[in-house]
């Protein structure tokens, strides 16, 4: 999997939507930076691969489609966690899922939009 990178080419001129991609940026690289760390099943693999093309998307559309992408994510959230893999014998017990979605739905939360998008 490719890792993300922050690109100046990201930037919206909204600086509380760049605040925002900046962080899911960074948060889901330091996910892929622990995936390479741990052992860890495929099914986290394929989920943070998908995870990372929604994101890429992201940033490389219309900033004022934005809402539909976070909608996106959430929807892939709630429709993929917890992994099948957790209560199977394919489980490595490494944590990273719980973390992921952890991470993630806290990027998602209505207080952390509200702290990202407060003027500076």
């Amino acid at each position: 999997m490719k890792k993300i990178r922050w690109n100046k080419r990201y930037l919206t001129g909204d600086s509380g939507l760049d605040d925002r991609n900046l962080a899911l940026v960074a948060l889901l690289s330091s996910l892929q930076d622990e995936l390479r760390s741990k052992e860890h099943c495929q099914e986290i693999n394929e989920l943070t691969a998908r995870l990372t093309d929604l994101v890429q998307q992201r940033l490389s559309g219309d900033p004022r489609r934005s809402a539909e992408s976070e909608a996106t994510i959430r929807n892939l959230l709630q429709h993929e966690y917890p992994l099948a893999a957790v209560s199977t014998p394919a489980c490595r017990k490494c944590g990273l899922c719980e973390l992921e979605a952890e991470r993630i739905a806290a990027w998602l939360s209505p207080e952390s939009e509200k702290r990202q998008r407060a003027p500076t």
